[in-house]
């Protein structure tokens, strides 16, 4: 029998129709604001789930897919507040700033962390959510297997490449 992992999607933009059908397609379960987590067999990555997806988001939309880690020993941590008009989330950034390295991505409410913080993800959780104007609030950890779309072009997380974060496009 094949191990799973759990794949979390998250979406940044109009969201379609053409989106939702696929999602359901997939077998994804909504979990948050445009977000979505998907049980499947240990030979998917996150690279081949955004090729996938792609074709369904829209062309100014933005979709990041990772691979959830469960451990305290995570690589990353994937932080997405909502986007609630007129709220002052500058604060909040500024929290999750020093949690680590912020990864400079194409998003306004997801950010990708490296953090050498092993805090449990409940008590972050609880603590950034104290910061966050409208309390909606998703703190997940990641492992190295993630990738994004922006603007119909695909990027894909390089692991151990170089003492930076590095991306190759596909």
């Amino acid at each position: 029998m094949a191990e799973i992992k759990l794949f979390q999607i998250c979406h940044e933009g109009d969201l379609t129709i053409d989106l939702v059908r696929t999602m359901r397609r997939l077998g994804a379960e909504p979990c948050f604001d445009q977000s979505w987590h998907v049980w499947l067999t240990e030979e998917r990555h996150a690279a081949a789930l955004v090729r996938w997806l792609r074709p369904h988001v829209a062309i100014d939309s933005r979709l990041l897919v990772a691979c959830t880690q469960f451990t305290t020993s995570r690589d990353f941590l994937l932080i997405r507040h909502s986007l609630t008009p007129n709220a002052d989330y500058r604060e909040l950034h500024d929290a999750i700033g020093r949690l680590g390295t912020i990864v400079e991505l194409p998003f306004e409410s997801t950010f990708v962390v490296m953090s050498v913080d092993h805090t449990d993800l409940n008590t972050l959780g609880l603590a950034l959510g104290e910061l966050c104007p409208d309390d909606s609030l998703m703190v997940i950890g990641i492992g190295h297997d993630w990738a994004f779309c922006d603007s119909g072009v695909s990027r894909m997380y390089l692991p151990a490449v170089a003492r930076q974060v590095q991306f190759r496009s596909f």
